[in-house]
C-alpha cells in the first residue's frame, strides 16, 4: 500500500477505530522491539559486545519497521483481536515468517557477497522470530479471552436464573460451535453438560471441555445420569432418515428434542447458532426435500424471467410462496390478485421489499368476470398462476355452493379471461383430492381441471394443471392443529388410526409447480412425486414426543373420519396412468382430460345450481361430472 493511501486511510478512519488501530500498531511495534532485544540478550548471555551492540541498535529500528510494513501488506492489523481465531493466527505467522526468512537469506548471502561483513547471528534470528510470533499470538489470544469473559459477565446478568441442562447430539463442527456460543451466551438459557455421538472413537473425548458420554442408543441412561433437561441436535446437515432415527432412539428419554439452525439459516442472517429451535416435524417425514438442479433452474428462468405474471389467491399459503419464488426470478411485473384485503396488504408489503413498483396489488374476486377482465386488460399478463381456491374439506361439505362459486366458476372466469387476453402460459394449482373425489371440495377441483382441459382444446395458451397433496405449514394444516392441541394439554384428535396423507413443504411444492409449468405444452395434468404417504397418527405421536411429553400426558383421541374424508389419498384417477415427464419429481397423468370437451353445458348448469344454492342438484351434478360420491363411513 502506498504512503498516500495509508495516510488517506488514517485520516478517513473513524476516531475510535483510528485510536484502536494505532494502539494495535503500537503494541505490535513494542513486541518486535522487545523480541529482538531479548533475542540478542539471550544469544550473548547479556549485553552483546561491539560491534554487535551497534548493529543491534540499528536493527531495533529497521526490523520493527519491516515487520510493520509486511504486517500492513498482509493485513495483520485489520484482523479483529476480540474474534481472533485460526485464520487470523495464520496471517500473523505468515507475517512473522516472511521477515524471519528475509533475515535468514540476508544472513546466508551477505558473507558470500561481502566477506568479513558483520551479520546477524542465526540464534538471534531464530529467537527473535519465535519471540515475536509467540508474543503477538499471546496478546491477541489474551484479548479474545478477556473480551469473552467480559461478554459472559454482561450476558449473565440478563440470563435466566435456571439454565436448562442440555445434552448435545453430534460432536462435530456444529457441536463445537454450539458449545462455544452457548457458553458465550448464558442468556440463551442452555448449559451444555455432555455429547452423544454414534462414532465410537469419540467416546471419552472432550469437545470445548464438554465430554462425549455415549451414543444415541444410550440416550436414556446418559440423560438420566447427567440430569439433562433438553436434547439438542447439533447436526444441521443430517438427512431426514438420520433425524428420524435419532428421534426414535431418543424417544425413551422423554425429553424435548431441539436443533441448532442449518447453514442456510445462519448465512441468511435470520438466526444465530444459539437460536436453538424445536425440531420441525417436516424434518422427520422420512425423505429429503426436493430441490432443483441447474438445468431445472434454467428451464424455470426461461418461462418466468422478465414476464408479466398474475398470481390469483396471492395472499394464501401457496399463493404467497409462489409470489416469493417468482419475485426471485425478476419478472417484469407481478400482479397480486386477491380478494381478502388483509392478506393482499401483507403480501404486497412483502413483495414491495423485493420488487418495488413491479409488485402490483389487485383487490378482485376471481369469480367476478368484470373485475378479472379489467385486471387482465390493464396488466396484460403473459403468465397466470391460478392458486385461488377453497381448500378445507369439512367446510366445503357444509357450503357446497361456495365450493362451486370459487373453485369452479372462479377457475372458468380466470381461464376464459386469460384466453381472451392472449395469455401465453396458464397454471392451475390442483390437489390429490380431485382424484376419485369423495368430497365436494375434491370434486369441485376436479371440475376445475375439466374447465382447463376443455379450453386447452381450442386455445393456443400453454395450460396445465398440477396436483399435489397436503402442504406442511399451510393455514389450518394438521401440524398447526396438533400443535395447538398439544399446547393445551390434549387430547390430540386424529380421525382414524389408519388414515394416511402425502406431505410436502410449501417451498418444495411451489418449486416443483413452477418446474411443471415450465415444461407444460398445453392441456397436461402433472403430478408431484410426494414420496411415501405418512400415517397421521404417527405424525401426532412424533409431535408429542418432540414436545418432551408422553401419550399418557397428552392422549390421542380417534374421532372418526369427517364427511368427505378418505382413509388415503390418490394421485391418479381411474383410467389415468402415470408417465415420465422428463423432469425429476414430476409425473404426467395420461388420459386426464379426454372427456373435458363434452361437459361445458353441464358445468354451466352446475354454476347455475350454485347461484341458486340448490345443494341437492350440486351434489348430483358433481357426481355426474366426476364420479363424486360420499364414502360409506362419511354417510354413516
Amino acid at each position: 500500500m502506498s504512503t498516500l493511501t495509508a495516510i488517506d486511510v488514517l485520516t478517513r478512519r473513524h476516531p475510535v477505530a483510528q485510536r484502536r488501530w494505532l494502539v494495535k500498531v503500537g503494541i505490535d511495534a513494542s513486541v518486535y522491539v522487545v523480541a529482538l532485544l531479548l533475542a540478542y540478550l539471550l544469544r550473548f548471555d547479556g549485553v552483546p559486545p561491539q560491534p554487535h551492540l551497534t548493529w543491534m541498535v540499528q536493527l531495533l529500528v529497521a526490523v520493527p519497521l519491516l515487520r510493520l510494513a509486511i504486517g500492513w501488506w498482509l493485513g495483520t492489523h485489520r484482523c479483529s483481536w476480540r474474534l481472533f481465531g485460526l485464520a487470523e493466527a495464520l496471517v500473523v505467522l505468515r507475517s512473522v515468517g516472511l521477515v524471519s526468512a528475509a533475515l535468514l537469506v540476508a544472513r546466508l548471502v551477505l558473507p558470500q557477497v561481502s566477506p568479513g561483513a558483520l551479520v546477524v547471528p542465526l540464534g538471534v534470528i531464530a529467537l527473535e522470530g519465535l519471540g515475536a510470533a509467540a508474543a503477538m499470538l499471546a496478546v491477541r489470544i489474551g484479548t479474545r479471552v478477556l473480551d469473552e469473559r467480559m461478554h459472559r459477565e454482561r450476558n449473565r446478568a440478563d440470563a435466566s436464573p435456571s439454565r436448562r441442562r442440555a445434552l448435545l447430539i453430534g460432536a462435530g463442527r456444529a457441536g463445537r460451535m454450539a458449545v462455544r456460543e452457548l457458553r458465550l451466551r448464558p442468556d440463551a438459557g442452555f448449559d451444555p453438560v455432555g455429547f452423544l455421538d454414534d462414532d465410537p472413537t469419540r467416546r471419552g473425548q472432550r469437545i470445548e471441555g464438554v465430554p462425549v458420554l455415549g451414543t444415541t442408543a444410550e440416550a436414556a441412561e446418559v440423560a438420566r445420569r447427567v440430569g439433562a433437561q433438553d436434547l439438542v441436535l447439533t447436526i444441521p446437515a443430517a438427512s431426514a432418515d438420520v433425524r428420524q432415527l435419532i428421534a426414535e432412539r431418543c424417544k425413551s428419554t422423554g425429553l424435548p428434542l431441539q436443533t441448532v439452525p442449518g447453514l442456510y439459516e445462519l448465512i441468511s442472517g435470520k438466526v444465530g447458532i444459539t437460536r436453538i429451535r424445536p425440531l420441525r416435524t417436516e424434518e422427520l417425514l422420512g425423505r429429503e426435500v426436493v430441490r432443483l438442479d441447474d438445468a431445472a433452474r434454467r428451464r424455470v428462468a426461461r418461462a418466468f424471467v422478465g414476464k408479466r405474471i398474475v398470481v390469483t389467491g396471492a395472499g394464501g399459503s401457496i399463493g404467497s410462496e409462489l409470489c416469493r419464488q417468482l419475485a426471485r426470478l425478476e419478472p417484469a411485473s407481478l400482479v397480486l390478485l386477491e380478494r381478502n384485503e388483509n392478506n393482499l396488504f401483507d403480501i404486497e408489503q412483502e413483495m414491495r421489499g423485493l420488487l418495488g413498483d413491479r409488485a402490483v396489488p389487485c383487490l378482485a374476486d376471481v369469480a367476478d368476470p368484470e373485475q378479472v377482465e379489467l385486471a387482465f386488460a390493464r396488466h396484460r399478463p403473459e403468465v397466470v398462476v391460478h392458486a385461488a381456491a377453497y381448500k378445507h374439506v369439512p367446510m366445503m361439505e357444509l357450503h357446497p355452493e361456495a365450493a362451486v362459486h370459487n373453485n369452479v366458476r372462479g377457475t372458468r372466469v380466470v381461464v376464459e379471461a386469460a384466453h381472451r387476453q392472449g395469455v401465453g402460459r396458464f397454471v392451475l394449482v390442483s390437489t390429490d383430492k380431485a382424484v376419485n373425489p369423495t368430497s365436494v371440495m375434491g370434486a369441485s377441483k376436479r371440475v376445475a381441471e375439466l374447465v382447463l382441459h376443455g379450453r386447452a382444446k381450442t386455445s393456443s395458451m400453454r395450460s396445465c394443471a398440477v396436483r399435489f397433496g397436503n402442504v406442511l405449514g399451510s393455514r389450518g394444516s394438521v401440524l398447526h392443529t396438533f400443535q395447538r392441541q398439544i399446547e393445551r394439554g390434549g387430547p390430540v384428535t386424529v380421525t382414524h388410526p389408519e388414515v394416511t396423507r402425502f406431505f410436502m413443504t410449501i417451498p418444495e411444492a411451489v418449486r416443483l409447480l413452477l418446474q411443471a409449468a415450465a415444461i407444460g405444452e398445453g392441456g397436461e395434468t402433472f403430478l408431484l412425486e410426494m414420496g411415501e404417504s405418512v400415517r397421521i397418527v404417527d405424525v401426532a405421536r412424533r409431535m408429542i414426543s418432540l414436545a418432551g411429553l408422553t401419550e399418557h400426558e397428552v392422549p390421542i383421541e380417534f374421532v372418526g373420519l369427517r364427511p368427505g374424508e378418505k382413509l388415503y389419498e390418490e394421485l391418479l384417477r381411474h383410467g389415468e396412468r402415470a408417465c415420465d415427464s422428463g423432469v425429476a419429481g414430476i409425473l404426467l397423468a395420461r388420459g386426464a382430460g379426454a372427456e373435458a370437451t363434452k361437459v361445458r353445458e353441464q358445468i354451466a348448469a352446475l354454476e347455475h345450481a350454485g347461484e341458486v344454492r340448490d345443494v341437492e342438484t350440486i351434489r348430483a351434478m358433481l357426481a355426474g361430472l366426476t364420479g363424486y360420491a360420499e364414502p360409506p363411513h362419511a354417510a354413516a
